[in-house]
């Protein structure tokens, strides 16, 4: 029986049960007092908890399930993100995947087979792809660096001497004019 499939790879097994948590944590504000006030934590990624038992003949489906949960990214050296096609996937709207946490496989004497578990966690999920688009309306427009420098030296020459740099260009004037005095005798 096919479970569910992982960029076309099959995993196979019997007795699959596919569980979906999504959480939605939430921070108590009640302090000390009887309030039921809570503090929304935002929507976390959804968390798909697959089991299945796969016998003990077919150890080649264990292999590609660990085979599959080790597999990283060339390029950034992350676990590798699959394509999942399940329907509890599909009734959570989750298309995207990677493994997480561990994968267990334990020996099941009665049936001569192994108890497989694994967890896979949503990667890009719908609210994280809605919370990416608000940040980015939310941005400030970046000024292109050479009109922010014109804008600072413009700013700079227009700008009123403070009153210690008065006092500073009246002394100047000050102490300029008494050494000429002193130059003509």
């Amino acid at each position: 029986m096919i479970i569910l499939s992982l960029n076309g790879t099959q995993i196979k097994g019997y007795g699959i049960k596919v569980d979906c948590e999504f959480s939605l944590p939430e921070s108590d504000l009640s302090g000390k007092s009887s309030s039921t006030a809570t503090a929304e934590e935002g929507e976390k990624a959804c968390r798909l908890r697959v089991s299945l038992n796969i016998k003990y003949s077919d150890a080649d489906d264990l292999k590609t399930i660990k085979l599959l949960s080790m597999d990283k990214d060339n390029d950034t050296g992350t676990r590798k993100i699959y394509n999942i096609d399940n329907q509890t996937a599909k009734a959570f709207a989750i298309r995207q995947v990677k493994f997480s946490d561990k994968l267990t496989a334990r020996e099941l004497d009665d049936a001569q087979a192994w108890l497989v578990s694994f967890v896979l966690i949503e990667h890009q999920s719908i609210s994280e792809k809605v919370e990416s688009l608000k940040i980015k309306e939310n941005e400030p427009k970046a000024v292109p660096a050479d009109e922010k420098v014109i804008s600072e030296e413009a700013s700079a020459t227009t700008s009123q001497p403070t009153w210690i740099e008065n006092v500073f260009a009246y002394l100047d004037e000050q102490l300029a004019g008494e050494d000429s005095a002193t130059d003509e005798v």
